[in-house]
């Protein structure tokens, strides 16, 4: 007879998740099922499928980085260090992190099929924790797979308020105040018909920018301006391309990520349209020195969040945290940022 954790959930009565929230020792299973699945892995004398470390009695320290990306999108954010920087910069962080704390990460780029994938490395103790980055909202896949307990901490995201779920840490950027620090300083600029370029409206940071830039364009009755450029730079090439087309009146813009200002400039630039103000966000290493204007969110406080989070669960409390955001002006503020940060790692 083949002896797993499924013939374990059969013979205890229970489904194959609470097996493995007591084999990961999970404090949301109560004590009578947990001593009832105990007995039958004591009487089978199942030992669960892990890593020789594990089978040895030593600790798994292995968190488990996810960022979601469908097929088309997933080379390019491997390879690609400009486009998707934001990512890239994120997974440095807390790679650096975890090695600080004596944890190995594993990093994937997941899609819809990847979902079986994840659980499996939970169920099989392959992974302490897991962080989930850039995935859209409402993912019935994810928030199922979520409902089982697994320790994890989603950033960029809100789960569905109908969506139980207990051992999750909630880490989002201040975006809404900072796209209406953005604005808010172009508007004192003297600037009037502002244009913001949206990213993907169905990731929690896009509608929470949008949201920060129309309440800075209606506190000050301007008319919001507002195309959409999903957070991709060629889109926002071609939508600045198109404004310019159709005589759209603008005088500055602000990009909900600074991937898609790198787009914006490039469309001015071969326009030789060089006094248009632009402020992006992520604070991206070559946004400010293009002469971008940047909205710089704390990524390694962030990365410390998200990984002290996982590794000492027990005496977290608070659930969600905002990381602060600040506007970066030119390059002599982006210096001495840089600076700061660095002597902070």
């Amino acid at each position: 007879m083949k002896i797993n954790s499924s013939k374990v959930a059969e013979l205890a009565g229970v489904s194959r998740s609470t097996v493995s929230r007591v084999i990961n020792n999970y404090s949301n299973v109560p004590e009578e099922t947990k001593e009832k699945i105990m007995k039958v892995i004591k009487e089978l004398g199942y030992i669960p499928n892990t890593n020789a470390q594990v089978l040895a009695g030593k600790t798994n320290k292995t968190i488990g980085l996810f960022v979601y990306g469908d097929n088309s999108e997933k080379r390019n954010i491997l390879d690609s260090g400009l486009t998707f920087g934001y990512y890239l910069d994120l997974i440095n962080r807390v790679l650096k992190e975890s090695l600080k704390l004596e944890h190995q990460l594993l990093v994937d780029v997941v899609n819809d099929d990847s979902y079986s994938k994840i659980d499996s490395l939970f169920i099989n103790r392959n992974i302490v924790g897991a962080i989930f980055i850039g995935f859209k909202g409402e993912d019935e896949k994810l928030e199922k797979l979520i409902q089982k307990g697994y320790l994890s901490v989603l950033v960029d995201y809100t789960l569905n308020p109908k969506v139980e779920a207990e051992n999750i840490f909630y880490i989002n950027t201040e975006d809404y105040e900072g796209a209406k620090l953005a604005t808010d300083h172009l508007i004192e600029l003297g600037k009037k018909n502002i244009i913001h370029i949206s990213g993907n409206t169905e990731k929690l940071s896009s509608k929470e920018r949008e949201r920060g830039y129309l309440e800075a364009m209606n506190s000050a009755q301007l008319k919001p301006l507002i195309y959409n450029g999903n957070y991709n730079q060629l889109l926002a090439y071609d939508e600045i391309n198109r404004i310019l087309e159709e005589k759209v009146e603008f005088d500055a813009v602000f990009s909900a990520n600074d991937n898609m200002s790198y787009g914006v400039l490039k469309a001015l630039k071969e326009k030789n349209i060089i006094d248009i103000p632009i402020v992006g966000f992520d604070n991206l290493r070559n946004t400010i020195p293009l002469g971008i204007m940047s909205i710089a969110p704390d990524i390694n406080k962030l990365a410390k969040e998200a990984v002290q989070s996982l590794i000492f669960q027990e005496k977290e409390k608070e659930k969600m945290k905002f990381i602060k955001t600040k506007l970066i002006k030119d390059l002599n503020e982006y210096l001495k940022e840089s600076y700061l940060e660095e002597c902070s790692l």
